[in-house]
């Protein structure tokens, strides 16, 4: 079972390494307010947002951050783990009257309303998050695009030529090649 485990975080920390740094570098290379959408981006704000409206940190996941995903949907477990504590301590420890067995008044409402608020806070950083992530990667798969790409243009060829007083019609294709 250990071994398993074990096994499981290697490779969720290569994934995490391999595909986590492209945002974190490129967010200050590109401004979001410049962001223009355009046929054949790779990823679409609004299905990342959607996505981690439903779970936060699926947008992320979804526009290749797994390790920013994952750090999102780790606060909102942490931060739903806090509240259901928090609801634990009010039911477990209310006697007669509204007060706990020790006297104290509203104990565990603290924890669970902080969970609460965490949740909150979580999931609309996330969602925001999520669009940011996409709209910065589209942008730096565009520049990719133009600036590593050969562009091939292929015409028609037809000319007449005359040798020895004879006409041939010469056909072909003619490629040019752009770097």
């Amino acid at each position: 079972m250990k071994k398993a485990f074990s096994v499981i975080i290697v490779m969720l920390a290569f994934v995490v390494t391999a595909s986590a740094q492209r945002y974190s570098l490129n967010k200050h290379n590109f401004d979001v307010h410049m962001y223009i959408p355009e046929y054949g981006d790779a990823y679409n704000p609004t299905i990342s947002g959607l996505c981690s409206f439903f779970v936060p940190g699926m947008g992320q996941m979804f526009c290749g951050e797994t390790g920013r995903g994952l750090a999102f949907l780790g606060g909102f477990i942490g931060c739903s783990l806090l509240t259901v504590a928090g609801a634990n301590v009010i039911s477990a420890n209310l006697g007669y009257n509204g007060y706990d067995y020790n006297g104290n008044r509203n104990a565990g409402v603290a924890p669970m309303l902080i969970g609460m608020g965490g949740m909150v806070f979580v999931s609309i950083w996330s969602i925001v998050d999520a669009v940011q992530v996409a709209k910065v990667n589209n942008m730096y798969y565009r520049s990719l695009r133009r600036t590593s790409s050969i562009k091939v243009e292929m015409s028609p060829y037809v000319e007449q030529l005359s040798i020895n007083n004879q006409v041939t019609t010469p056909v072909g294709l003619s490629m040019r090649l752009k770097f």
